[in-house]
């Protein structure tokens, strides 16, 4: 009768009031959220951040990984890829700070977990599964002033796959051996030098030809120098890998056979994909 539907009308009002108030509560806590989220990769000022933390009812001072999501093929500024990173978190209780930067979805992840089931589970919450999906995750932080370092690591750890040619996956900066070491070094020019001492004919031979043989070699000697694994890796013929293999021994006139000759030679080719790693990473 009349007087439910007036009773129905009240009610539709104040709910759609209350709903109002809960979105621009969400947008507010949504917009500060990125603003420390900010403040803490770029190192901000540390009692206002922490103070801006407590506030939105972070606890800041506990120990946080970067963990950086990049997504190909889907658009980073979209809704989509966000919120399946979101729910890949939540999935996971990694935490629930997060944001963009420079193209990549960056968590800020409370807790140790398995870096490869939360990958697994944004490509699970993506429409397009089929797109690619890396993750790279930066070391341990203590507290707001240990953000920046976790960063730069984390983008270091998924600037490696880049430089390595490996498939779609998950780099742990903690766990990147002799990269993380190479990585940290303050004066790359003795990096450099060793670089074009041991590989400089194969570089110059791969910039003018537009050739492949730096990385034949680095996934050769990656793969145990098995032709089957490194032909697969590279996704070409064996008798294109032999041909590859020969001409690297000419051009280069080392002797792959020789223990010393390969161990300095995969120094050499990880010290390469470091620096162009490094170089991605500021660029």
């Amino acid at each position: 009768g009349p007087d439910d539907h007036i009773a129905l009308e009240h009610g539709a009002t104040v709910l759609a009031m209350e709903l109002a108030r809960l979105q621009s509560v969400v947008e507010t806590e949504l917009r500060l959220g990125r603003d420390l989220m900010e403040e803490l990769l770029t190192g901000g000022d540390g009692e206002r951040t922490v103070a801006l933390a407590r506030a939105l009812g972070y606890d800041i001072e506990r120990p946080h990984r970067v963990v950086l999501v990049e997504c190909g093929g889907t658009d980073p500024e979209g809704d989509a890829l966000f919120h399946a990173v979101r729910r890949a978190a939540g999935d996971c209780s990694l935490g629930s700070l997060m944001g963009l930067s420079r193209g990549v979805i960056v968590v800020l992840a409370e807790v140790e977990r398995s870096w490869t089931e939360f990958r697994s589970a944004v490509l699970f919450h993506l429409t397009n599964r089929q797109g690619r999906c890396r993750v790279g995750v930066g070391g341990v932080c203590q507290g707001p002033a240990g953000f920046p370092r976790s960063h730069r690591e984390a983008t270091l750890a998924l600037k490696m796959q880049d430089a390595v040619r490996t498939a779609d996956g998950t780099t742990v900066f903690d766990d990147l051996g002799i990269y993380r070491m190479l990585a940290e070094v303050e004066d790359t020019s003795s990096v450099e030098r060793f670089v074009r001492e041991w590989l400089g004919p194969l570089l110059d031979y791969d910039e003018n030809k537009g050739a492949e043989l730096v990385p034949t070699l680095t996934h050769y000697l990656e793969c145990g120098r098995s032709y089957d694994l490194t032909a697969e890796a590279l996704s070409v013929h064996r008798n294109t890998l032999k041909y590859r293999l020969q001409r690297i021994r000419e051009i280069s006139g080392r002797d792959l056979g020789d223990p010393g000759t390969r161990i300095n030679l995969q120094l050499a080719t990880r010290a390469w994909a470091t620096l162009l790693a490094l170089r991605a990473k500021t660029s």
